[in-house]
């Protein structure tokens, strides 16, 4: 199966008038080549996925409404070597809203503190977020030396996004793989419907073109067009341009089948 794949890429890379004779191999095999297409050409989005830091919260629907109660954390407290340090065993309590939702922030807790919902606990090697239905875990390797009255002399939504990107490296894998699943599986999907509905349109032209082919190899046939595209969309997605490369790929894809198909029939009208 892997050699056949290479071949599939030869051909549609050369725009060889051979790729034709390709036509042979099971439907499956060009259905497969054309996923791992997807997945290759999909990789830097998928980087800058897990690249997220504060503005995943877009992709998550968070808006930060309210920040006040974080303007005056404790001046004895610091983050250092992945741990909270506080000088003394006081509990220092802060608070901010998340989406019109109060999050309470207990800073310095013992150990018998337990999370209540709406509640951010921060011991001093883990801390603990309880929402109304989860419970997430998180740790403080995504700080520096954060001492906190360097936070204080931040403003508001600094501080909160100082504090956001640096737990959210603890749920960076709970949080960006189900978002690839969500983002790339929904793009792949999106490719799929529109390789099956640009075979299906193509199909009109056996009208006028008697020997056009049937609609599998027709399929097989957009499969081997959006080789190139699906090159160029990898490309722009390395300078960081995924959210207008899906659109190079789609008004791409139909011209290179048309390009494709001219190789093998020279005597069909020109553009």
């Amino acid at each position: 199966m892997n050699n056949s794949l290479i071949r599939l890429f030869k051909k549609a890379i050369a725009f060889s008038p051979d790729s034709f004779l390709l036509f042979t191999i099971p439907l499956r095999k060009f259905i497969a080549y054309f996923l791992l297409l997807n997945l290759i050409m999909f990789i830097p989005l998928t980087y800058s996925i897990f690249e997220l830091d504060s503005s995943i919260q877009t992709l998550l629907g968070v808006q930060l409404t309210s920040a006040e109660g974080l303007n005056q954390l404790p001046e004895t407290c610091e983050i250092v070597n992945e741990r909270l340090i506080c000088e003394t065993d006081e509990t220092f309590i802060a608070s901010f809203s998340v989406n019109d939702t109060p999050i309470q922030v207990i800073m310095n807790a013992p150990d018998s503190v337990n999370a209540d919902p709406y509640q951010l606990i921060m011991r001093e090697d883990t801390a603990v977020l309880r929402l109304a239905d989860a419970t997430l875990d998180m740790d403080y390797r995504g700080f520096g030396y954060t001492p906190f009255s360097d936070l204080n002399a931040l403003d508001d939504t600094a501080t909160y996004t100082t504090l956001f990107d640096g737990f959210y490296a603890s749920l960076r894998p709970f949080l960006a793989l189900p978002l690839t699943f969500i983002f790339v599986g929904g793009y792949i999907l999106t490719n799929v419907i529109l390789l099956l509905t640009l075979s299906g349109f193509a199909m009109l032209f056996k009208l006028t073109i008697y020997d056009l082919p049937r609609y599998p190899n027709m399929i097989k046939l957009f499969v081997l067009a959006s080789t190139v595209p699906g090159i160029i969309n990898l490309v722009i997605g390395m300078f960081g341009l995924s959210a207008f490369s899906s659109l190079v790929y789609n008004f791409l894809t139909p011209f290179f089948a048309f390009l494709l198909y001219k190789r093998k029939d020279p005597e069909i009208a020109p553009l």
